[in-house]
This record gives structure tokens, sequence and C-alpha cells, in this order.
């Protein structure tokens, strides 16, 4: 930093001042690992742009940001990760696909640069960072958390009532449900019916049917928002008096048929608007942006580096040291990673659809769900 002055003492002394002053504070080079093309560069659209505005608002702290491509292939996770190596970038963010996440961890880890990723929540990830001593932060909710929502709400709130798990066949649906189950029977709680269906219909009457004759009154679907309205529709028609219940797949946008309000769902913190993020938000919209998809846990990830960075001091705390030591204030809320990586906090929080959109659910909200059932 060159200081101009008219007055030279002045200068030296200021000069003289800043050497003696003690060190708070060093510059991080981060990498962000992204789409370049393809059908997921927006979301890579998304990383950049979080950066850039965070970046914008906090002039100095990062000396660079690498970019590299995630092209969601084993292959593009190595050849990615050897890019960010010889860039020497001190941290990575990014590799939103799986395959690159594991394929890059082993060889950054080599290498003494820990990674961060916004999106990939396979339990998996973590169970081989945690074996493998690999340098893993999960800013992405984990999955398995996304059951453990869903079972707590279902206990909490359909507890007296006779309800249903269905799910589309798909693995992702099946392996929710599932948990789900599991979870509520181990707390003595078993659904009425337990069925799944298939997805894509225009119509579901035979779904309908057997839940009519089950008797159910409450249903969690694990499927997609295009086929809870469908199963909503058909339950209109049949004059089957039915509320829902589903999970992070609904954040969605609206189809043909639209879902019925009042439909509870178990959301990414960041689909929902919450306090935590509207300084994030106001951030954005001066860009003329607004914080959708990926930008608000981007920007999130940009404020933890960030604070990590301002902790830092020459030659003493490391930024992945700091990474697991520290709860940090974000636009996602607190974010705290225990020591394989993983956040601490679920990462999801349950909604209510309201007037067509999804809006989290409150304190007033849960007594009177809760009053409802009781």
């Amino acid at each position: 930093m060159m200081i101009r002055s008219a007055l030279a003492g002045l200068a030296l002394a200021l000069t003289f001042l800043m050497t003696a002053a003690p060190v708070s504070a060093q510059t991080v080079r981060v990498g962000i690992v992204i789409p370049q093309s393809g059908q997921f560069k927006l979301l890579g659209d998304h990383v950049r742009q979080a950066f850039e505005v965070w970046n914008a608002g906090n002039p100095g702290v990062f000396s660079d940001v690498v970019e590299g491509d995630d092209g969601c292939t084993e292959q593009s996770g190595k050849d990615a990760a050897a890019a960010m190596a010889e860039a020497g970038v001190d941290i990575v963010v990014g590799f939103l696909c799986t395959e690159t996440l594991a394929a890059a961890l082993p060889l950054l880890t080599a290498e003494g640069i820990p990674v961060m990723t916004l999106t990939v929540r396979a339990d998996i990830i973590a169970e081989e960072a945690a074996r493998l001593g690999w340098k893993f932060f999960r800013l992405a909710p984990r999955a398995g958390s996304e059951a453990d929502i869903a079972a707590d709400a279902i206990f909490r709130l359909w507890a007296d009532q006779p309800f249903a798990l269905i799910e589309d066949g798909a693995i992702s649906g099946r392996e929710l449900v599932e948990a789900i189950r599991i979870q509520l029977e181990n707390r003595g709680l078993k659904p009425t019916f337990v069925d799944n269906y298939r997805p894509g219909q225009a119509t579901q009457p035979s779904l309908m049917r057997r839940l009519k004759s089950a008797g159910v009154s409450r249903v969690f679907v694990g499927g997609e928002r295009a086929d809870l309205a469908v199963i909503a529709y058909e339950a209109d028609y049949q004059s089957v008096p039915l509320k829902f219940m589903g999970g992070d797949a609904l954040n969605a946008p609206e189809g043909e048929n639209p879902i019925p309000e009042g439909t509870i769902a178990v959301l990414a913190a960041a689909a929902t608007s919450g306090p935590e993020d509207q300084a994030a938000r106001d951030a954005f919209a001066g860009h003329g942006l607004i914080a959708e998809g990926l930008r608000i846990p981007a920007y999130a990830a940009a404020e933890i580096i960030g604070a990590a960075a301002t902790r830092m001091t020459y030659g003493e705390t490391s930024l992945q040291d700091l990474l697991g030591q520290t709860t940090f204030s974000t636009a996602l809320g607190p974010v705290t990673f225990e020591p394989d990586g993983e956040r601490r906090e679920p990462g999801f929080v349950l909604a209510i659809l309201e007037d067509g959109s999804f809006r989290r659910l409150s304190i007033e909200d849960t007594a009177a769900l809760a009053g409802d059932s009781n």
C-alpha cells in the first residue's frame, strides 16, 4: 500500500507504524471450480457472481479468484485439481458434481489445499473424507439431514393422524422415505400406509384409491413437485381430503398444476428468505441480481473464507484449522464444521406454501399446525 502525503515526515511515521503493527490478516487466493458450459453453466455463473459481489464489498481480502472448469466427469475433476494446485490457491470452492469432487479431493489434499462443496450432499463423501483424511468441508446440507427434519416434523405435527409415506421409485425418493420410516418407527410411530407410485403420470387414480382405502389424511411425498401436484389434483377430483408434505424436490418451478396451499416442505435453507440472508440479498440487488440458485450458498462461502482470512496471522493458525474451529455468521445462518468437514447445522428448514410461494414455517405456524392435528 502506497501512502501519498504532502508531508514526508507524516508519511514516514505512518509507514513505520504500519510496519511495526502486528499483522492481523492475510489475503487468500481462492479457486472456484465451476461448470463453464453445458446444462449446469448457469449454476457456475451464480458462484462466480457471488464471489464478485462479496469481493466488491470487501476489497483486499482475496488476492485473487482463479477459475477452473467442472465438467462433471472424473477426468475433469483431476484436471481441475491439477490446475488449482499449479495456480497456488489456498482453498477451492465448487466441484458441483459428485464425480469431480471425489476425483479432486485426494489430489488437492496431497497439495494441502482444502475443498468446500456447495452442492454435493452424498453422505459417502464425508465418510470417505474422514477415513482417508481428505481436506473436505461441506457447506451443502447433508442428505441425511433432510430425512431428520422431515421425520421430526411428521412426529410433531402428524403423530395423532393417519398418514402415508409414498415415493416415486427413484433412488433419492426411495432412500428419503425409507430413512423417514426408520426414524419414525424408532420413535414408536408407524405410518398407516407405505407405497410407491409411477412418476410422470397425468393422473393417479389407482394411487388415490389406495390412499382412500387406507383412510389416511396426511401424505408425505418422496418425489417431484409435478407429481405431488398431480396427486393433489387427483385427491381433489375424487374428494379425498388430504394434506401434503414433501422434501427439497418441491423447490422447483410450478408446472401445469399447482400444489396445494398449505403444503409443507423440507427445503435447503437457501431456498427461502430469512433474516440472516438480507444483507446478501441487498448486495446482489445492488448489482442488479436476484438472490437465487447458488448465489446465496456461494456468497456464504465467500463470507466464511473472508472471515477466516481476517483471523489469520502469518505463521500461526492455518486456514484449514480456522475453518474447523470457528462458528461463522453467514447468509445461510450460523455455520460450524465438524472434524470430518460436515456442517454441524442441518442446513434445511421447514417451509409452507402460501400464495404460491414457500416461506419458512414460524413458531406460530407450527403451533397452529400441531393444534390442527391435536
